[in-house]
């Protein structure tokens, strides 16, 4: 969606923003994503059904901290840089690690295109009698085209399939009702802890957190980031009620494929295909920003065309492969490690509206944290995301410590002996 036909208010000497309705789209797509009935009910699962309300408003909280401590730095100045992702990782990280963190986010969009694809193209399959693989070609073509045409045209279709799976889900809650509420005030269950019930939450917008400034990127001021804030969030705590609901229902806590299964809602094939489109959108759109890094300026096509392509095309076949059987796991494992950039991001960017001298985060800060959280997931332990996102914020808290100490412990004093 284009600014033309609309007034921006000026802000700040950098003159004019956008508005959160320009960046709507991805904000609102994430948040009604299939994932997040899934994530209910996963979560509701372990308390015998219901989601306590103390998970989900810990849940909010932490997701909103996430998203909104990353997202802060696309605001145009002096709220932020007013550049996203791809523009900040050389700014904030040492030369190696950021290749290799735009790299990795570059491999983790078409993984996230190939997981979003392959699932809204087997309903979209099972709706028409295709083949899967050509429902992911079916869903494929169109989200390419229009990534291509470029213009922000992406933001008002995300913005309308989107409404169309919140309908939907609006008639499963309808159809498919709980036996009893699927909210408690207890936190009955075996989970081991709130942590292992948060790192549900977190791994859910994680990865999307940690690139959050690809979608605030010029954005006027902090209403328009606690705006599309809350477009993740609210929704996605719906939609994880719902989730656990539907679940209760149905007995499975596979959500997505007791809904799109034969004994399913009808209507629940076209709430997963609509539903992913956006969250598509996004991915191709980070996933371009970073591959550009890569690329030489201009060319022949663009480096957005060379960008998308580079995405889309490694992800369209593994959307055909149906890869969103098994890459989900892999996905788990990048969603544990990379919050743990967040806390030092967001910590060197407030000393740099301070009018403090920039400097680089260094490795050593967020590196342990994202190590530990891999770690403990490949372990198998359920709150691996916390405890890597916790050691990362502690080893801020150290860094930001001995930095102030530091001109307090002593000036070297050079004394000149004439002889």
């Amino acid at each position: 969606m284009t600014e033309r036909g609309t007034t921006a208010r000026r802000t700040s000497p950098g003159g004019e923003g956008r508005s959160w309705r320009a960046a709507s789209g991805a904000w609102l797509g994430i948040g009604t994503a299939p994932g997040a009935l899934v994530l209910g009910a996963q979560v509701g699962g372990r308390h015998g059904g219901a989601l306590p309300v103390v998970v989900l408003a810990a849940g909010g909280v932490v997701m909103t901290a996430l998203l909104a401590a990353q997202g802060r730095l696309g605001l145009r100045p002096p709220a932020g840089e007013g550049a996203g992702m791809a523009v900040l990782a050389p700014r904030y990280l040492p030369p190696v690690a950021e290749r290799a963190f735009t790299a990795l986010l570059a491999v983790a969009m078409a993984g996230w295109f190939g997981f979003n694809v392959g699932l809204g193209g087997a309903a979209l399959a099972a709706l028409t009698g295709l083949p899967d693989a050509a429902g992911a070609v079916l869903l494929t073509v169109p989200i390419v085209a229009v990534l291509l045409a470029g213009g922000g045209r992406w933001n008002a279709i995300a913005v309308a399939t989107t409404l169309t799976a919140i309908a939907l889900i609006g008639i499963v809650a309808v159809r498919l009702p709980p036996p009893a509420s699927p909210v408690s005030f207890a936190r009955d269950g075996p989970s081991a802890g709130l942590a292992a019930d948060l790192a549900g939450y977190i791994g859910y917008v994680s990865v999307f957190a940690v690139r959050a400034p690809d979608f605030t990127a010029g954005l006027r001021g902090r209403r328009d980031l606690a705006a599309c804030v809350a477009l993740l969030v609210g929704p996605a705590l719906a939609a994880s009620v719902v989730g656990a609901g539907v679940a209760a229902a149905s007995g499975s806590t596979d959500v997505v494929a007791v809904l799109a299964g034969p004994d399913g809602l009808p209507a629940a094939n076209l709430f997963v295909a609509a539903s992913v489109i956006a969250p598509t959108f996004a991915a191709v759109h980070s996933g371009a920003l970073a591959v550009r890094r890569f690329l030489p300026p201009g060319g022949r096509f663009g480096g957005q065309v060379w960008g998308v392509l580079a995405v889309a095309v490694p992800g369209a076949v593994l959307a055909a492969l149906r890869v969103d059987r098994m890459l989900l796991d892999w996905l788990t494992v990048l969603a544990a490690a990379l919050p743990a950039l967040v806390p030092p991001m967001a910590a060197e960017a407030a000393r740099r509206r301070r009018g403090r001298p920039a400097r680089p985060v260094r490795t050593w800060i967020w590196a342990p944290g994202a190590v530990l959280a891999v770690a403990l997931t490949l372990a198998g332990h359920a709150a691996a995301a916390p405890v890597g996102l916790a050691v990362s914020a502690a080893a801020t808290l150290v860094h930001a410590w001995s930095a102030r100490a530091r001109p307090a412990s002593g000036i070297p004093i050079r004394l000149r002996i004439r002889s």
